[in-house]
């Protein structure tokens, strides 16, 4: 997990969910600025195009009609920014943050996940019970993550047998959970992609008397009991346990001790987003966009992230979209198989072999991606396992070239005004029909001699105009 440091995020304060009940799933969501990445070059001014670089413009919107598993949910439980312009439309909620050129060619810079796992589509329709204090809401769910629009707009909802939406065990009834541990409890919620959890705080110095230093980890809230009911204290940076009381950190076993608190009624205390936002974009996107994800091959490849620490399993994150680009976004990655559901790819589960665990790995070719910071691209090490891969070939779990595709990395320099090839990593299908990582390009380099995995990863020198492309294509 990549905690950032608190910020308040500007929210209409309206409490009511939206809309009529048809439920769906959702991505990420602010419409892309304008003209915000310079005069010259890639990242050139309103409506320009660099020579090989991206230029901003700001999202439309649209109507479109797409094949999809779930309808478009009602206008008024998209959110704001939502382009449903794309064929992609009524399976993804697609958010157009800006535009980028490739080789002359424009794309939009997207968002896109799917309906099926954003909370405010999946429970469009639902009015639920709200006592409002002065710092935060208690809304009675009964143990579901609840929709508030304005406060949880960017929470994302996780679908399971049991779990209410929340981060936990598809199989975890929250309500159990509670019974457990005789009292309120916090419970992990994710978030949708591009975005940041907001129950956590960073300071690039640890606070006082933080020996320990895991001031990232820490809650920005807190439930603490009070008489015959509960006070929901936040944080004071120079005084994090001056409250009178230990305040959580992470629990044994990398159990997180934080999220959004349930009491056994089944209400969930919410807070307000002025005293601590549930999710956020920090300083907000990258409107530079410094690297991008291009897709050029033939279908959808989704993309997951792992919440960390805590229980590390896989959830939701960007959807690369055909002909479309991404805007880079932090987190620990893994890349599905093309052409593959989110609902395939965002699992932890042990899909190994008998006497070879790999959790969830094997059926993700490629992590890592971009960020504003620079790119950072592999093969995936439980896809690469030699034993486990001949283990699954012989079993005949053996993915298909429609399945996997490359990724080629090309740098544009400003100051230079050209552009550069970093390398490609891709897979080669073998007699016996493994498929073998490959890399081959001058800023390619083995990251694991044995299994044969390569990295492509550097910087990005904003300050130098550089911009960074990474194209999807088939094999």
């Amino acid at each position: 997990m990549n905690t950032r440091k608190l910020g308040v995020l500007g929210l209409s304060m309206g409490l009511l969910a939206c809309g009529s009940a048809n439920s769906g799933e959702a991505t990420d969501g602010t419409a892309g600025s304008e003209g915000s990445a310079g005069t010259d070059g890639p990242g050139g001014s309103e409506g320009s195009e660099g020579p090989e670089g991206p230029t901003s413009s700001a999202g439309s919107e649209g109507s479109g009609d797409s094949d999809g598993p779930e309808p478009l949910p009602p206008d008024d439980c998209q959110g704001e920014g939502v382009d449903n312009s794309t064929p992609f439309s009524d399976t993804y909620r697609v958010i157009h943050l800006a535009d980028t050129t490739f080789e002359g060619k424009p794309y939009p810079i997207v968002s896109a996940m799917p309906w099926t796992y954003t909370l405010s589509a999946v429970q469009c329709g639902k009015d639920f019970p709200v006592e409002e204090t002065e710092t935060h809401y208690i809304v009675d769910s009964d143990f579901e993550v609840p929709y508030l629009k304005g406060v949880t707009d960017e929470i994302a909802w996780m679908p399971g047998a049991k779990n209410k939406g929340w981060a936990i065990g598809e199989n975890d009834d929250p309500a159990e959970k509670i019974a457990e541990n005789g009292g309120m409890r916090p419970f992990v919620y994710h978030v949708n992609a591009g975005y940041e959890y907001g129950y956590s705080t960073y300071n690039q110095d640890p606070l006082p008397d933080d020996p320990i230093n895991f001031t990232g980890f820490r809650p920005t809230w807190v439930v603490h009991p009070e008489g015959d009911s509960y006070k929901m204290f936040f944080l004071i940076p120079e005084a994090p346990d001056s409250q009178g009381f230990e305040w959580p950190r992470h629990g044994q076993g990398w159990q997180l001790n934080f999220g959004l608190y349930v009491d056994p009624e089944g209400r969930v205390y919410v807070p307000k987003p002025e005293r601590a936002t549930v999710a956020n974009h920090d300083d907000g996107w990258d409107d530079y966009h410094a690297c991008v994800t291009i897709n050029l091959g033939s279908a959808p490849v989704p993309t997951t992230r792992t919440q960390f620490p805590g229980n590390e399993s896989y959830y939701p994150s960007e959807t690369f979209l055909p002909g479309y680009a991404s805007a880079g976004a932090p987190g620990h990655k893994y890349w599905g198989h093309k052409g593959r559901p989110m609902e395939e790819v965002a699992i932890w589960e042990d899909d190994g072999a008998p006497g070879l665990n790999s959790p969830g790995n094997f059926h993700k070719p490629y992590s890592g991606g971009c960020d504003r910071a620079g790119y950072n691209f592999a093969h995936a090490e439980g896809f690469t396992w030699p034993e486990l891969r001949a283990a699954r070939t012989e079993m005949g779990d053996i993915p298909t070239r429609e399945q996997l595709y490359k990724i080629t990395l090309y740098r544009y320099l400003g100051q230079e005004d050209k552009t550069e090839l970093l390398g490609t990593l891709s897979y080669e299908q073998q007699a016996n029909q493994e498929w073998i990582p490959t890399g081959e390009g001058p800023e390619v380099h083995s990251l694991n001699d044995k299994n044969g995995r390569f990295i492509v990863n550097g910087p990005v020198f904003q300050d130098r105009g550089d911009h960074v492309f990474a194209i999807i294509e088939d094999i």
